[in-house]
């Protein structure tokens, strides 16, 4: 059995990937609508019923604020990254050796939001950091007008996750040590 499907069948990892996949997928369909989102949970005129029907009514609006190729981009992204943070807590309870690991997942994650966004207004966190008139200008020239964030962060997602099978596979006593014993 390879690692991945070791750590991925185990009941604890597995829903930790699936968790974190699904928390990322709502985020990023929830993100456009964050004013709306907080502004109707705040609110003391919504009823908890109402605030729940709000909340997935608008996980529906993936069909419609996001193209095909963002949504299965969205898709890869979140089931990476799930297995991501499955794999690098597996690692965690396995070793301690964990800095390098957690920045890959975090530059993967990062870029992988970077690129979320709706079909009408592009990436909407980038934009939400510097301002729409300066990601306008620089979203623009690009052939796919942001969505090569989106498309980064499952490539380094991958290397990442590759990594992480690597260390894992790894003895956790180093080789000098392991082939000589205590002797050092």
């Amino acid at each position: 059995m390879t690692v991945l499907t070791r750590v991925l069948v185990n009941p604890r990892y597995g829903t930790i990937a699936v968790l974190v996949a699904l928390s990322m997928i709502v985020f990023a369909v929830l993100l456009p609508n964050l004013r709306l989102v907080s502004a109707s949970l705040t609110s003391s005129s919504f009823t908890l019923e109402e605030k729940v029907t709000l909340l997935t009514s608008l996980l529906g609006s993936i069909q419609t604020n996001f193209t095909a190729f963002s949504r299965s981009l969205l898709m890869v992204s979140a089931v990476l990254l799930g297995i991501q943070v499955s794999l690098v807590a597996y690692y965690v309870r396995q070793t301690a050796r964990l800095q390098q690991d957690m920045g890959v997942s975090f530059l993967a994650m990062s870029l992988s939001l970077l690129g979320v966004g709706c079909a009408s207004c592009g990436s909407v966190l980038l934009a939400t950091l510097f301002g729409f008139g300066a990601m306008t200008s620089i979203v623009s020239p690009l052939p796919f007008n942001g969505q090569e964030f989106s498309i980064l962060g499952p490539a380094i997602l991958v290397i990442a996750i590759w990594h992480t099978v690597k260390k894992i596979n790894q003895p956790i006593v180093c080789e000098v040590r392991r082939k000589y014993g205590k002797k050092i």
